[in-house]
């Protein structure tokens, strides 16, 4: 029974750290999660790769690698500014209701964004943003129920002063895509890559 209530405790914890990074994200002013989209014109076709257990797997270990090698190389790229980005850096994979890969994304502490933009204190960007702190609690982050914002003296002034943007996320994601379609075309005929909103903007 032990066991039992061990595992449901394990579960519980892991739903409060995600529920508390989700609100994190939605607080933060993106109106959109940052992912890879793969989308089929035809519903058919996807079904019919799912159909075939061994296709279906071959597709998203496929993915998978691209992924985690994807991330190899980010964390390679911002190891020499963050190691703890480097370190906390992980791909995530969502499947569809086949079991198919459909979405791609990547995640890593907040502070990941300012140095791409070349945000810090007293430099932020043109709108600023909001976010909820949180704390490690045995090991997991929890919310505080503490809401940030950026302080308005400060918007308007990144990638100015004495930290510069460091684009490290954007461009490895650039160069790398085209082995994402490649990987899409040995697949699927009408499968097409969304990465528009992957990108961290300016």
């Amino acid at each position: 029974m032990g066991y039992y209530k061990n595992q449901a405790t394990l579960r519980n914890q892991v739903r409060a750290y995600n529920a508390a990074r989700r609100k994190a994200a939605s607080l933060s002013g993106e109106d959109m999660p940052r992912l890879i989209r793969m989308e089929t014109v035809s519903e058919i076709e996807r079904y019919n790769v799912a159909k075939d257990a061994d296709r279906a797997d071959a597709f998203n270990k496929a993915v998978d690698r691209w992924a985690q090698s994807v991330s190899a190389q980010l964390r390679a790229t911002i190891a020499g500014r963050s190691l703890r980005i480097a370190r906390e850096l992980h791909p995530n994979l969502y499947t569809d209701r086949y079991g198919l890969v459909h979405r791609i994304g990547f995640s890593f502490p907040r502070h990941g964004i300012y140095i791409h933009k070349g945000a810090y204190k007293g430099h932020g960007g043109d709108i600023g943003s909001k976010w909820e702190m949180l704390k490690r609690v045995g090991g997991k982050e929890v919310s505080t129920g503490i809401v940030r914002h950026t302080n308005p003296e400060s918007l308007g002034k990144q990638g100015t002063g004495k930290r510069l943007p460091f684009p490290w996320f954007n461009n490895v994601i650039r160069n790398r895509i085209g082995e994402l379609e490649d990987i899409v075309a040995g697949y699927f005929d009408t499968m097409v890559i969304d990465a528009t909103n992957i990108y961290i903007n300016r």
